[in-house]
């Protein structure tokens, strides 16, 4: 009966998560999909563009962050999702579009709010934290572009060292950036390449436990 009592309990704390498991009569462990929209209109490369994330905007981990006894990063994924060439042209990834990028690096770097706001999802409430170290969750190397595009396949499983360490900040600084570095085109022309449009997809895995009493 206790048993069932607790799995009742869980479920109704956590309805609606992705996984979840029993691993206590004392903690609940689940995981946490963030799916980050990186969209950008008439962006060059190499560049360097952050977006934006508040642990927050989940009501999975707002109604349960009192509990939360370990939140640890799991994976990351990423992927291009639409792409305009220079020219005004769209990728076309059946055709003889050969675009490929000597690297695609990704940080996590940790916010903190500017006005004492953590609950506010507007990225300006915030700025860096300097005071925490940044993450380089992922390098890709060699990146072709109808390798990635469309295609969430490409998932990197965090080093565990790396995960403890962001694990620890995470449940003081559930806010954080996305910093996505695009380098040069193998064979680009210039200092620069303009896309009139970039809009890539990065999901992000965070496994939580949380204690039930």
């Amino acid at each position: 009966m206790k048993n069932i009592f607790y799995m009742l309990i869980a479920s109704l704390m956590l309805g609606g998560c992705y996984s979840n498991t029993i691993e206590s009569f004392s903690t609940f462990t689940f995981q946490l999909p963030i799916l980050i929209n990186s969209t950008y209109v008439n962006r060059n490369v190499p560049s360097v563009a952050a977006d934006f994330s508040n642990l927050y905007k989940y009501s999975d981990y707002k109604d349960n962050q009192d509990r939360i006894k370990k939140a640890r990063l799991l994976q990351f994924n990423g992927w291009i999702d639409t792409l305009v060439l220079e020219g005004g042209q769209p990728f076309d990834p059946l055709g003889n579009d050969d675009i490929e990028f000597e690297y695609v690096s990704y940080k996590l770097i940790f916010a903190k709010p500017k006005y004492g706001n953590k609950f506010s999802q507007d990225p300006n409430d915030f700025e860096i934290d300097t005071s925490i170290e940044e993450f380089e969750i992922a390098r890709l190397n060699n990146v072709k572009v109808k390798d990635f595009y469309r295609s969430p396949l490409h998932i990197v499983d965090i080093p565990p060292d790396m995960s403890e360490k962001i694990s620890q900040q995470l449940i003081s600084s559930p806010y954080f950036y996305i910093a996505t570095e695009y380098s040069k085109l193998k064979g680009q022309a210039g200092d620069s390449y303009h896309f009139p449009l970039i809009d890539a997809r990065i999901d992000i895995t965070i496994r939580l436990e949380v204690e039930l009493y």
